[in-house]
């Protein structure tokens, strides 16, 4: 759908395998990769961050020092702080913490391990006196998170509304991705024909949303859509039905000629990527923009792919470059085509950029975006 009003990416922030956000631009311009061994003996790479421990107290609170890390750069809003909200994404937060309870018989609202609880540690310690939210919608929360804090600006409920999307590495997220047999030994290659699974990393994201104008935004939200496929726990519809339905509510209203490059999901495994495909086909038919995944660079961030992607997005539809594959040489004969960016970046100039999420439980999201001035 498109708001009815303007919605303003304000400013952006995040914290990824690759560095701050303009550190990640940088990386992926040059086709920089963050995997490293995971180590412990598990055979397969990761992506981790690396930052400065700037609150003792947080020292074995990774996924909040991860949300906090990627708000430094915002620097506070021009709304009231009980005119501003806070929307939180992550898919398992502090899971990591579980371990640790049961070894010292704490309770989890008494550590903040609950999603609505860490969401409501972070408006304090932010200063955020709105309405203050939490969602986990698998791989898709953070972009699920954008759409709720555009729907509450639309609302009237407040003037701006801060994303913050976070996720932290740990065992029990790797075990879970190892027991589906979706992790690549060797690393993520989105849309390769070669691709055997994803790679896990971790990241912070933070977009300010606002009503408002104001000087040196990142951009602006044109539209978004979103749906549920119902398919299955934790596989992808093989038609890419449910992503299709999602892209096309997007874009309800916009002329997709204007699109100059599509941000996909692209985690390298092989049902999600051919899904990818299979909707872009139902969408573009043969004029599908050049498409592109940040996954063979920085993994997948889970909850704060979204944030992540929509920055990366906003960046692309102001500068006119899109990044290139990392990992990618080729497609597979038997997958629909794609015009996947490899090799180097693409100069395609200023305009929109469509970014797609998809998550467990058929959760499928569209977001358009473009420079501030974009009708």
């Amino acid at each position: 759908m498109k708001p009815s009003s303007a919605i303003f990416l304000v400013k952006g922030g995040a914290i990824t395998p690759l560095g701050d956000l303009e550190d990640l631009w940088r990386g992926l311009l040059q086709g920089r990769v963050a995997f490293k061994p995971a180590g412990r003996s598990r055979p397969y790479v990761a992506a981790h961050c690396e930052f400065p421990a700037r609150d003792p107290e947080l020292s074995m609170r990774r996924c909040m020092a991860l949300a906090l890390e990627s708000t430094r750069e915002l620097g506070p809003g021009s709304a009231r702080s009980d005119r501003c909200a806070l929307v939180f994404a992550s898919t398992k937060g502090e899971v990591d913490q579980w371990e640790l309870q049961r070894a010292l018989r704490v309770k989890p609202l008494e550590t903040g391990i609950v999603l609505s609880e860490m969401a409501s540690e972070l408006a304090r310690r932010l200063g955020i006196a709105g309405r203050v939210l939490a969602t986990s919608t698998a791989c898709a929360s953070g972009s699920f998170a954008v759409i709720e804090a555009a729907e509450l600006l639309e609302d009237g409920d407040v003037e701006e509304a801060l994303v913050v999307g976070a996720d932290a590495l740990s065992l029990f997220i790797e075990h879970g991705f190892g027991s589906l047999k979706a992790v690549s030994l060797a690393g993520a290659r989105p849309f390769d024909a070669s691709r055997d699974g994803l790679t896990l990393g971790e990241a912070g994201a933070a977009v300010r949303l606002s009503l408002r104008a104001h000087g040196g935004m990142l951009g602006r939200l044109v539209s978004f859509g979103a749906s549920n496929d119902a398919n299955h726990i934790s596989g992808p519809s093989r038609d890419g039905l449910g992503l299709a339905l999602a892209i096309q509510r997007c874009l309800k209203g916009q002329d997709a000629g204007r699109i100059k490059a599509i941000c996909a999901h692209g985690t390298a495994t092989r049902y999600n990527d051919a899904m990818e495909a299979h909707a872009f086909h139902r969408v573009f038919g043969r004029r599908i923009p050049p498409v592109f995944s940040i996954k063979g660079n920085i993994g997948h961030t889970l909850g704060a792919a979204g944030v992540v992607e929509l920055l990366v997005s906003a960046l692309v539809a102001g500068r006119g470059v899109i990044p290139p594959t990392a990992g990618f040489t080729g497609q597979a004969a038997d997958e629909p085509s794609l015009d996947v960016v490899h090799g180097g970046p693409r100069e395609v100039g200023p305009g929109l950029v469509l970014s797609t999420n998809s998550g467990f439980g058929g959760m499928n999201t569209a977001l358009l975006v473009g420079p501030p001035e974009v009708a």
